[in-house]
């Protein structure tokens, strides 16, 4: 054998040996939505769970992973929403896993300030549900092939998978809770840097979606935005009510150092337009305005609601939800 294929045999080993151990590392998992299979309840889920006829799911984006949390409640309900997650993972997900709820069954559909417009999808947002079980139906299919070879050989991460190697290596990864922030019981921020978060998340909404002035109509590229996600969301609630679920918005609420931005002209344009132009009559429930959540000690930072403030919430909305039932 010549030196140069036996050269290429020993890379090769070197190379599947360490992404070997890089799936094993806090970075990889840490860049997985559901690395334990606790979340979706996919083949890997039914093998440990016998439950079936759930009563809730609940899809969205940061702002519904941190609204909700069903433990301790006599409810059956997952929270599939993810941050940050499209509309269109959102409807994936809820076609290959729709099957765990009963008939009759909610889908609480969390609607975001931005939800009515379609966003730049990279290769983290498909990458991240790599290891669910979806049949080779991927749930962001947006670069899924790139994102499943990366998933294979993480070692094309470069820098980062090297020092996660070495961090792992020398026994100096640090096993972390990536969300122990959002687990608080009190808002660690003053009032001062409430409202520079808020504009962080301002500044940052207008660099994502191109947008100089909230109170302007949309523009060109955002209006085609709109008509995709019209489209997508109309397919969603008809997915939902065609199998006997009942599809709700929710519209959190959010402190008022972030809501202050809402203008009037805002809410038309980007929220409640978008839901108009979705002409899909389903239920809404609405907080943005609730004075039971106004309190800042109820959140984690100015946009989404804290451990306090999601038990609170989750137990608002399940007793509205029992309102709707009865009418």
């Amino acid at each position: 054998m010549g030196f140069g294929i036996k050269s290429k045999i020993k890379s090769a080993i070197v190379m599947m040996t360490g992404c070997g151990i890089l799936k094993k590392t806090q970075w990889y998992r840490n860049m997985l939505v559901d690395p334990n299979h606790d979340i979706y309840p996919d083949n890997t889920w039914y093998r440990t769970h016998d439950e079936r006829n759930f009563d809730i799911v609940n899809l969205g984006s940061s702002g519904g992973k941190w609204a909700f949390d069903y433990s301790d409640l006599d409810i059956k309900a997952m929270n599939w929403a993810q941050q940050p997650q499209t509309l269109l993972e959102d409807y994936n997900l809820l076609r290959h896993y729709h099957s765990i709820l009963r008939k009759g069954g909610y889908v609480l559909i969390t609607i975001m300030p931005f939800s009515g417009l379609n966003k730049e999808t990279g290769l983290m947002d498909a990458f991240k549900y790599v290891n669910q079980d979806c049949q080779g139906e991927p749930i962001q299919p947006f670069r899924y092939k790139e994102a499943c070879r990366y998933a294979r050989y993480p070692i094309l991460f470069k820098k980062q998978a090297v020092k996660a190697l070495i961090k792992y290596l020398l026994g100096k990864e640090r096993k972390s809770d990536k969300y122990a922030h959002t687990k608080v019981t009190h808002n660690p921020m003053s009032s001062t840097q409430l409202d520079e978060d808020a504009k962080r998340w301002i500044d940052g909404w207008k660099r994502q979606f191109s947008i100089e002035n909230f109170d302007a109509p949309l523009t060109p590229q955002n209006q085609e935005g709109r008509k995709f996600r019209i489209n997508l969301m109309r397919e969603l609630i008809d997915f939902c009510s065609e199998r006997g679920y009942k599809p709700v918005y929710v519209i959190p609420p959010v402190t008022s150092h972030l809501s202050r931005y809402y203008t009037p002209q805002f809410e038309s344009t980007y929220v409640y337009g978008f839901l108009k132009e979705v002409n899909r009559e389903i239920p809404l429930l609405d907080y943005s305005k609730d004075e039971t959540f106004k309190d800042d000690d109820l959140y984690f930072n100015s946009f989404f609601l804290n451990s306090k403030g999601r038990k609170m919430f989750t137990l608002r909305v399940i007793q509205d939800l029992g309102g709707i039932a009865n009418k």
